[in-house]
């Protein structure tokens, strides 16, 4: 059952007519809305007031909305209509005769252009018989009674909420750390071109040995630092060498290379 104290008891029917201006004239999804919705009636608010119970850090009020159907459906973008003009963290009782839905939102956030609450992603319980939905009120602070209308709704936690100033200046930093990879894999593929160099001069196996095992760590790095990459930027790949190429790598050694793996080799004496 709904139970929710008499204290948080609001009973405001919200006209349909109120939500018409965010729908252009001719819009198919105002038709629907005019066709679809009965009524819409805000049935409740949970506060500090209502309930004697914290704000939270995230959420000071939730908006408790009942919207009845003349049929039994509703589209995501008609609750993001509502959403709007409740403008706060809130709760859908979907009602269609004797059938019913809860709905709500993970996280919204205020756009700074708009200066409205925008939800990330909508979840709703499957339909059942109205008298059985079920929304107790639960938690030390607002925060914690929105996340435990969202486990009886969705039956699992919200996801981790991002923080935008954490987000933003993740967003600053990425193209710095970019640019400093990109740079870095600049200074390694010139290693490898010099050590490449230094082994078809080199006269001594076991500094030919070094050598390639120098190049086989740069070539490593390389690939670790491509794959960190989380977007595409241009740089020089280094190719594969064959079997035929890398014979060059000890020119005064009677040696064997296998290829194993493409990028890794083993190293035997005949």
């Amino acid at each position: 059952m709904i139970d929710l104290t008499e204290t948080t008891n609001v009973y405001r029917p919200m006209p349909k007519e109120l939500f018409l201006k965010y729908f252009n004239d001719h819009s198919p999804l105002k038709k629907r809305f005019v066709d679809e919705i009965r009524s819409i009636i805000w049935i409740n608010t949970i506060s500090s007031e209502t309930t004697n119970t914290p704000k939270g850090k995230h959420v000071t009020e939730i908006a408790v909305v009942e919207i009845v159907l003349n049929r039994q459906a509703i589209s995501t973008n008609i609750i993001e209509i509502i959403n709007r003009e409740i403008d706060q963290y809130a709760v859908f009782i979907v009602r269609f005769e004797e059938w019913g839905q809860i709905w709500c939102c993970d996280h919204q956030s205020l756009n700074p252009q708009t200066g409205l609450f925008n939800c990330q992603n909508y979840y709703q319980t499957s339909w059942m018989i109205a008298d059985e939905l079920t929304l107790k009120i639960d938690g030390l602070n607002l925060d914690q009674v929105y996340e435990n209308f969202f486990i009886q709704i969705v039956g699992k936690p919200l996801p981790t909420r991002v923080d935008r100033a954490e987000k933003h200046a993740n967003d600053e930093l990425r193209p710095v750390e970019k640019l400093a990879k990109k740079e870095q894999l600049e200074k390694l593929e010139a290693v490898i071109k010099d050590l490449e160099s230094q082994m078809g001069k080199e006269m001594r196996f076991g500094k030919q040995v070094k050598l390639a095992t120098d190049l086989k760590t740069a070539k490593e790095e390389i690939q670790k630092i491509k794959r960190s990459l989380t977007t595409h930027i241009e740089i020089v790949e280094v190719p594969q060498e064959t079997e035929a190429k890398n014979q060059p790598y000890f020119p005064n050694a009677y040696f064997k290379m296998q290829d194993t793996r493409r990028t890794q080799y083993n190293y035997s004496l005949i």
